[in-house]
């Protein structure tokens, strides 16, 4: 089973209850246990961190890179 994504090829994540957002892949994670779906690392230019994905939950850009909102930053817990 091949990747369907390269690294540092622009993609669209859709967090579940979120908007669309436009990401880049940064790493294609090691097959692990005979997992179902490969895993990427992926990362947005308006995040200070990197997201663990599954395949199936990227797809092809369908816009231009300036149509995507910048994404909210996940709510963490804490006394920050």
């Amino acid at each position: 089973m091949s990747f369907k994504f390269a690294v540092g090829q622009a993609v669209e994540y859709k967090p579940a209850g979120g908007k669309t957002g436009l990401f880049k892949v940064v790493r294609q994670m090691p097959e692990e246990f005979r997992a179902i779906d490969r895993v990427y690392r992926i990362k947005s230019d308006f995040e200070g961190f990197e997201r663990n994905v599954l395949e199936c939950d990227l797809s092809e850009p369908m816009s231009a890179e300036g149509a995507y909102e910048p994404m909210r930053p996940l709510r963490r817990s804490g006394g920050h």
